[in-house]
């Protein structure tokens, strides 16, 4: 056997040890109050809680290209979502969200959501963003980020429970299910909720621990990329995309990347676009 592949195991042996290390040392241990969302304690002292919670943290710390990918886009979109957050009066713990759930790619699409905020169709034009043929505003990281602070903000009045307005923001309708299987309990941790509802509220409860303090579980001093959209415009009449691309002096690409709300290469009217 090769030098190279003694050293693999090794490398791999001592990877499990620092795992096993963790566990032993209570992996779940907060350092900055991690076992409470936005001031909602979070009952450790139930296994099942515990367990989901240590689950998705394990996860989560393992999954190395997206845990880096979210620390690089943090420059790009957590000061406009901790603002719009602020402005709502919404406990910055939400901001986990979508560093969790989606990376905080604008352009996240997967199972009918889309964007920052994993939007359904009909939630987002609930929320009285346009989802059309030619716009998406789910794919706006500003449009999207306004108008899912305000729900948050509607639903922790609602539900009078951090924890239980993340899950309705997550899946209300298999929330309130479970709400009513339960007699209308109101605490979330004392449902019987399906996987897929409580797994991604598990994972931002997990995000929290590993995105408040990403040095302690292996990803210290992750160099943020710069931002790139600098300012708005409101367009008064249809445009070319290229168009605008040139008169931004970047390239066609680049400016697409900046919105990918537009679907077509003509923006609409009445509609805003993101410049570098």
């Amino acid at each position: 056997m090769s030098r190279v592949c003694h050293q693999v195991k090794w490398l791999k042996l001592l990877g499990l040890m620092a795992l096993a290390a963790l566990w032993a040392g209570g992996f779940l241990s907060p350092a900055y109050g991690a076992d409470e969302f936005a001031g909602e304690k979070i009952p450790l002292n139930q296994p099942n809680v515990a367990e989901n919670l240590d689950q998705e943290l394990l996860l989560l710390s393992e999954a190395k290209a997206r845990v880096f990918l979210t620390l690089r886009r943090s420059l790009r979109h957590l000061p406009l979502i901790d603002a719009a957050l602020a402005q709502n009066k919404v406990p910055i713990d939400f901001r986990y969200l979508p560093m969790t759930l989606t990376s905080l790619a604008p352009a996240y699409q997967a199972g009918g959501r889309a964007g920052l905020w994993r939007l359904t169709v009909n939630e987002a034009k609930t929320m009285g963003l346009t989802v059309s043929s030619e716009v998406d505003e789910r794919l706006d990281p500003v449009a999207s980020t306004n108008q899912a602070a305000n729900k948050l903000k509607n639903l922790i009045a609602a539900h009078k429970s951090p924890v239980m307005a993340l899950a309705a923001f997550i899946d209300e309708r298999s929330l309130l299910a479970a709400q009513a299987a339960a007699g209308g309990a109101k605490n979330f941790f004392s449902l019987y909720i399906t996987e897929s509802l409580e797994k991604p509220v598990y994972q931002v409860l997990a995000g929290k621990y590993l995105f408040g303090d990403p040095a302690a579980y292996g990803y210290p001093n992750v160099k943020p990329w710069p931002p790139l959209a600098k300012n708005r415009q409101k367009l008064t009449a249809p445009t070319s995309l290229k168009e605008l691309a040139a008169k931004s002096k970047v390239d066609y690409k680049t400016f697409r990347d900046l919105n990918p709300h537009f679907l077509t290469d003509i923006a609409p009217a009445g509609f805003f676009v993101n410049l570098p």
